[in-house]
């Protein structure tokens, strides 16, 4: 599977950290629904769930 994509700067709140969605660790990230989850986490959380296209734009 390739990498996503998040250089639009919708995916960054440079605001606030909020807990990622998958570890629980803080992050600025946010997935094109506005989660926060690090860059990291959604492609590993993509690998496992192959027909999921939750983090995908």
């Amino acid at each position: 599977m390739p990498l996503l994509d998040w250089r639009d700067a919708r995916h960054f709140d440079a605001h606030r950290d909020l807990p990622c969605v998958l570890c629980g660790r803080p992050t600025p990230m946010r997935s094109h629904d506005r989660e926060p989850v690090h860059k990291v986490c959604a492609e590993n959380w993509c690998d496992q769930n192959p027909r999921s296209n939750r983090f995908h734009n």
